[in-house]
C-alpha cells in the first residue's frame, strides 16, 4: 500500500508541464485580447477560461518560463482580420498555425515583429494584398505556408535571409511578376511550391545549384518561360517535379533520368520539342505497380504517361484511360492515353496510346506512338517505327524497313517498303 501511494505521488509530480506551468501575465493578456477581437471565436472564448492559459486548447508554453511559444488554431471557423496587435504581445511565439479558417484582409504588420517564429501557416483563408518585404525579418522560419489565399503582386526578393526555410508553399494565389532570384539562397529547402499563380519570365532566374535537399518542386500552372535550368541537375534528392502548364521550351534533358528517387514527373502542356529521353524509362520509382506515381507528358511530341494503374499479370483485358502494361503479351486494350511499355501480341484501340516496344501488336485508332516490329496499324495520325509493319490509313509517319504502307498523305522513310496510295517517300528504296 505504501508503495502504491509513493507511485501516485511520483506520477502526480511528473504530470505534464502544461497543467502546472503558470501563464505569464503578458501572454494571458495577449491571448484574451486575441480571442476578444476574433469573429466566429465564441467557442474559443468559452474554452479559454480561467488564468491557466498554458492549459488552453491550441496553446503551448515553455515549461521553464511559462511563455507562450505555440498557437495552433486551424479549422476553428475563425473570421475577420487577424488580430495583429494582440499577437504582437506573444513575443516568445515560435509556431503560429491559423490555417483553414476565414481570415480576411492583409497580414498584419505586427506579425513580422515576431522574430522568434519558426513555423507560420496562414493557408486556406481569404487573406489578400501584396506580401510585405518585412517577411525577410522572420529569419528563423523553417516553414512558411501562405497557400490558397488571395494574395497578389510580386513576391518580395527577401529570401536571402531566410536560409533556414525547409518548406515554402505559396500556391493557389495571384502572385505575379518574375521569380525572385533570392529563392536561390534557400539551401535548406525540402519543398518549394508556387503552383497555380501568375508568375512569368525565365524559370532560370532561380538557380537550384545550392538546394541539395530539395525533394519537391512545383511551379506548375504559371507562365514561366525558357529551357529547363541545368542547375536542377544538382537536386539529387528530388522526388517530385511538376512544371506543367507553363511556356517552357527546348528539349527534355537526359539528366532528368539520373534522379534515382523521382516518383512523380509532370512536364505537360509546355512547348518542348523532340522526344522524351529514354533515360527516363530506367527510373524504377516511376513504374512501380500499385502507386499513384509516375510521368505525365501530355500535349508533347511524344509522351509517356504513368499516372495510372500498372498491370503486370497477363493476359489482361484493359479498358479506360491512363493504364500501363509494363510487360506482357496477348493483352486487349481500349480507351485513351494508355501505354504498353513492352510486350507482344497486344490488341490496342482508342486514341493517344503509346506502344514503346514489342512485336506482333494490332493497333487501331488515332494518334498512337508505335515502335517495334510486325505491327498492324490502321486509321490516322500514328507515328510508327520498326520493321515489317502493316500500316494503312492516312497521315502516318513511318520509318524503319520492310513496312507495307497504304493510304494517303503518309511520310515514309527507311528501306524496302511496299508503298501504295498518295504517299511521300522521304528516303528509301
Amino acid at each position: 500500500m505504501e508503495r502504491c501511494c509513493l507511485l501516485l505521488l511520483f506520477v502526480a509530480f511528473l504530470w505534464p508541464a502544461a497543467s502546472a506551468t503558470p501563464c505569464h501575465p503578458d501572454d494571458l493578456r495577449a491571448l484574451r485580447g486575441f480571442a476578444g477581437e476574433l469573429g466566429g471565436g465564441g467557442a474559443l472564448r468559452t474554452a479559454w477560461s480561467g488564468a491557466s492559459c498554458c492549459a488552453w486548447e491550441g496553446v503551448g508554453c515553455d515549461s521553464a518560463s511559462g511563455r507562450v511559444t505555440v498557437l495552433r488554431l486551424p479549422w476553428r471557423g475563425l473570421a475577420g482580420h487577424i488580430p495583429g496587435a494582440s499577437l504582437a504581445g506573444l513575443v516568445w511565439l515560435e509556431e503560429l498555425f491559423l490555417g483553414s479558417n476565414h481570415f480576411e484582409g492583409v497580414i498584419p504588420d505586427e506579425l513580422f515583429g515576431l522574430v522568434r517564429l519558426r513555423k507560420l501557416s496562414l493557408a486556406s483563408n481569404e487573406l489578400t494584398g501584396e506580401l510585405s518585404p518585412r517577411l525577410g525579418e522572420l529569419t528563423h522560419l523553417t516553414l512558411l505556408d501562405l497557400s490558397a489565399n488571395r494574395f497578389f503582386g510580386p513576391l518580395p526578393d527577401v529570401f536571402r535571409d531566410l536560409t533556414s526555410l525547409e518548406h515554402l508553399a505559396m500556391h493557389s494565389n495571384g502572385f505575379s511578376g518574375f521569380l525572385p532570384p533570392s529563392l536561390s539562397s534557400l539551401s535548406s529547402l525540402h519543398e518549394l511550391n508556387l503552383r497555380n499563380n501568375s508568375m512569368s519570365g525565365p524559370i532560370a532566374r532561380v538557380s537550384f545549384s545550392d538546394m541539395p535537399l530539395l525533394a519537391s518542386l512545383d511551379f506548375s500552372t504559371n507562365s514561366l518561360t525558357g529551357w529547363l535550368p541545368a542547375s536542377l541537375a544538382s537536386c539529387g534528392e528530388l522526388k517530385s517535379l511538376n512544371l506543367a502548364n507553363n511556356i517552357l521550351v527546348g528539349t527534355i534533358p537526359s539528366w532528368i533520368g539520373e534522379f534515382d528517387n523521382l516518383w512523380y514527373l509532370n512536364l505537360s502542356n509546355n512547348s518542348f520539342v523532340g522526344e522524351v529521353p529514354k533515360s527516363l524509362l530506367r527510373l524504377n520509382g516511376l513504374a512501380t505497380a500499385g502507386r499513384s506515381s509516375g510521368m505525365v507528358f501530355i500535349n508533347m511530341p511524344s509522351f509517356v504517361n504513368h499516372e495510372r494503374r500498372a498491370l503486370d499479370e497477363q493476359p489482361n483485358t484493359i479498358t479506360g484511360t491512363n493504364n500501363t502494361v509494363r510487360s506482357g503479351r496477348n493483352n486487349t486494350m481500349s480507351g485513351n492515353d494508355n501505354i504498353v511499355m513492352s510486350g507482344d501480341s497486344n490488341t490496342v484501340s482508342g486514341s493517344f496510346n503509346t506502344l514503346v516496344c514489342g512485336n506482333n501488336n494490332i493497333l487501331s485508332g488515332d494518334h498512337h506512338v508505335v515502335s517495334g516490329s510486325n505491327h498492324i496499324v490502321t486509321n490516322s495520325f500514328n507515328k510508327v517505327t520498326g520493321c515489317t509493319n502493316n500500316v494503312s490509313g492516312s497521315n502516318h509517319t513511318v520509318s524503319g524497313s520492310n513496312n507495307t504502307v497504304s493510304g494517303s498523305s503518309n511520310t515514309v522513310s527507311g528501306n524496302n517498303h511496299v508503298v501504295s496510295g498518295s504517299n511521300r517517300v522521304v528516303t528509301g528504296d
